[in-house]
């Protein structure tokens, strides 16, 4: 019966599909996963706890709602609430209000199923929003409660193809505000207020804007640029966007120019402005002159209508049509798009769906057609043509759903963020340049909780993911807007301060703001009336009863000095009974003491229910949230993180190791000991399964009882008591709010052949 010692370094093949659990002949077996919940897949192997999302604030009226990124700069950045007919607005992990409650918000004329089409493009304090059913608009920002949106008056153009037929058009006059234009033949609709046209007197082309509808012959019109004449002519050319043609579906920028796509009229078709004029798309000079700079449109040719889903802007213009996968730019990498110079290259035939792509670096990660696909499209040097294979491939059953949104979040982990049609949230650890591709899935905490929209800004450390959650509290369906915490990074081995991994949480800190001096007696236990005098007017009445903290290096770790108030003196001076001595009489800066609490209120998005505690770095018993929105504490905490809790859980495939004549899969295998790798990690348990799991021991000989073991990185040894079975499998699971970081698996594994 051979032994051997498996060796599993790396996790980064991700999550595989069932289909693949016998493919122990790919090279990735061996990084894969039959299960990963709740773990983030970093590119250099690990897996890591997903930290849990901060509760920022309910949905309005509890809607549903879609997030939209805003991205001024790294340092103004902001999520859009796009909820029925408004938008409200978040920044710097927090709501934007006009005073404390009161939302800031904007009317908007999107309901719910509009805000769901709704596609959008930035150029610094502009986003411009398209949506197939409305005019283009743009969103624009002059302060953080300074927000207006706008239809876009569009100068001279889009227009249709120049009128080749017989009807004629015969203004009134060369200008004015309210020229009547007539027509030989019935041209108008009701619905062409506000459209454009262009009409054309020997060598001069005037423009003007529709105002009012008489009849199917005859408008009235603003003239914007002089005609040249009031003659009847036929070359003119009506607007190409409008409320009888349709709008456009889709917005990005490329080459200093806004490019707009698929209206209903041309769906095919993309329109793009004057280079450095984005509300500009003149086709020619008055004397109908083209320069390069010019307008420009382009409708792809194909032998079936490919309406144009996306577009991304990188070296050439990619677009993602119904049909397949093009490429626009000029007849040379090294010209710019003209309006003479334009060229659509078919590279794929897999078709998008109607879901904004995400490029990165040199690729761009887009849905297929029937949302359960994602693919990618990058330049392959080698073939010397674009290729586009699927990344989804060797996970199919995690989005077989269908997928509504992606995101993709560069910092800290290269992860795109996956949301799914019965509300799961996926993740993918892409980096390309390293062949890193792997699937992770994630179960936000409650009960009956979904995903509903996605959105990545930049902050300051690491690019923030914020999400649209809905779950059932109270018996009833609430929405909200969360944002997951920062990825754990601690400073040393204590330091669980940003340990936050609970969902829908918030962090109680009862840090101090202005520095106290304890008084004579504070460095003996049970001394009374000790006096602590404050810098600042901090202290109130209602402190009498709370405990002041006092966390302070001590050996190789750390102590807490605890002192209860018994009496306040004034805003500055408080008494107190000393609980556990002060190392010393001098000044504790702010920051370094704290006010603890035994009750934490502000859960009202929570009432009901069942609550996961992290306080002052150690484990609390769960508690159920008042009707208040209060939690009542066993012990006084100077700071905690409380929210709803989750399992992380990780599952190896069937270990191929040990077999002496063959293949060990399917043969009886005994898994007698595991070795586990860990960084930054703490409660965890690990077993063939779940329901075995170990718990692991971290708890040091020299650390005191009423403190919490300090993070674990090393080796652990866990025996795991489980007999003869024909599968060998390791399981991971983190159920506490407490970090996770799993760097390697050493399973010891004996093999029964024959």
């Amino acid at each position: 019966m051979p032994k051997s010692a498996h060796y599993l370094a790396t996790f980064n093949a991700g999550e595989w599909s069932p289909e693949l659990y016998g493919r122990i002949d790919l090279d990735k077996y061996r990084n894969a996963c039959r299960e990963i919940e709740n773990f983030v897949l970093l590119a250099q192997g690990p897996a890591t706890r997903r930290p849990g999302t901060q509760f920022v604030a309910p949905a309005k009226d509890g809607g549903e709602i879609r997030l939209i990124p805003f991205e001024f700069s790294t340092e103004q950045a902001y999520v859009i609430e796009a909820g029925q007919n408004y938008f409200r607005f978040y920044m710097n992990g927090g709501r934007i209000e006009t005073s404390p409650g009161i939302a800031y918000e904007i009317a908007t004329p999107y309901d719910l199923a509009a805000v769901r089409r709704l596609k959008w493009a930035q150029s610094a304090d502009v986003l411009y929003l398209c949506h197939p059913d409305f005019a283009p608009r743009k969103l624009a920002r002059s302060g953080h409660t300074a927000w207006s949106l706008s239809e876009i008056q569009f100068q001279d153009g889009p227009y249709l193809d120049e009128n080749t037929g017989s009807v004629t058009l015969a203004p009134s006059a060369v200008s004015g505000g309210a020229v009547t234009l007539t027509a030989t033949g019935p041209l108008f609709a009701a619905t062409d207020i506000g459209r454009l046209l262009r009409l054309k007197h020997g060598t001069i082309w005037g423009w003007g804007r529709i105002t009012a509808f008489t009849s199917p012959t005859q408008v009235t019109v603003e003239v914007k640029a002089n005609f040249g004449g009031t003659a009847a002519v036929t070359a003119w050319r009506l607007g190409a966007w409008s409320a009888t043609t349709g709008w456009p579906a889709t917005v990005t920028f490329y080459e200093e120019r806004l490019f707009m796509a698929n209206s209903r009229q041309q769906p095919q078709t993309l329109w793009g402005s004057v280079a450095g004029a984005y509300e500009s798309h003149a086709p020619s000079a008055a004397d109908g002159l083209v320069r390069d700079d010019h307008a420009l449109n382009f409708t792809i040719a194909d032998d079936r209508v490919n309406a144009i889903r996306w577009m991304s802007a990188g070296k050439t213009l990619a677009l993602g049509t119904t049909g397949g996968e093009f490429n626009l730019s000029a007849s040379s990498l090294n010209e710019a798009v003209t309006p003479g110079n334009v060229v659509v290259r078919r590279e794929t035939t897999n078709g998008s769906a109607d879901i904004r792509p995400e490029r990165i670096g040199a690729a761009v990660l887009y849905v297929q057609r029937a949302r359960r696909k994602l693919y990618e499209m990058a330049y392959n040097f080698e073939n010397d043509a674009f290729n586009s294979p699927e990344m989804s491939l060797l996970a199919r059953h995690l989005t077989r759903t269908g997928i509504t949104e992606i995101v993709y979040q560069a910092e800290p982990w290269s992860v795109l963020w996956v949301a799914c049609a019965d509300g799961a949230l996926l993740g993918l650890t892409y980096l390309r340049d390293q062949d890193v591709v792997g699937w992770h899935r994630h179960r936000i905490g409650g009960r009956e909780t979904r995903v509903l929209s996605l959105a990545v800004i930049p902050g300051d450390s690491q690019d923030e993911l914020w999400l649209a959650v809905e779950r059932r509290v109270e018996g009833e369906i609430r929405r909200s807007v969360e944002r997951l915490a920062l990825a754990f990074t601690p400073q040393d081995e204590h330091d669980k301060r940003h340990a936050f991994f609970v969902d829908a949480g918030l962090t109680f800190d009862g840090a101090g703001t202005a520095a106290v001096t304890p008084g004579s007696g504070a460095g003996l236990a049970g001394a009374t009336g000790v006096a602590f005098v404050a810098a600042a007017g901090i202290f109130a009445p209602g402190d009498v009863g709370r405990e002041l903290h006092h966390r302070y290096r001590h050996g190789t770790g750390y102590a807490v000095a605890r002192a209860l108030i018994t009496g306040w003196i004034d805003a500055n001076s408080v008494t107190a009974t000393i609980l556990t001595p002060f190392p010393s009489l001098d000044e504790m800066p702010s920051g370094a003491w704290a006010l603890a609490a035994t009750t934490l209120d502000g859960l009202d998005h929570l009432v009901g229910e069942q609550v996961t505690i992290l306080a002052d770095g150690a484990t609390h018993p769960d508690r159920i949230v008042a009707a208040d929105g209060t939690v009542s504490l066993v012990r006084a905490v100077s700071w905690a993180h409380v929210g709803l809790g989750y399992a992380s859980r990780l599952v190896t495939m069937d270990l191929e190791a040990g077999g002496g004549d063959g293949p060990a899969q399917g043969k009886k295998r005994r898994l007698h000991r595991v070795i586990v790798r860990l960084v930054d990690s703490l409660g965890m348990r690990l077993g063939a399964d779940a329901a075995r799991a170990e718990d692991i021991v971290f708890r040091r000989p020299e650390t005191a009882m009423d403190q919490s073991p300090p993070l674990f990185s090393g080796d652990k040894s866990v025996a795991v008591p489980k007999g003869w079975d024909n599968r060998a499998l390791v399981t991971v699971v983190q159920e506490q709010p407490l970090p996770c970081t799993v760097v390697a698996l050493m399973p010891q594994i004996t093999t029964m052949d024959g």
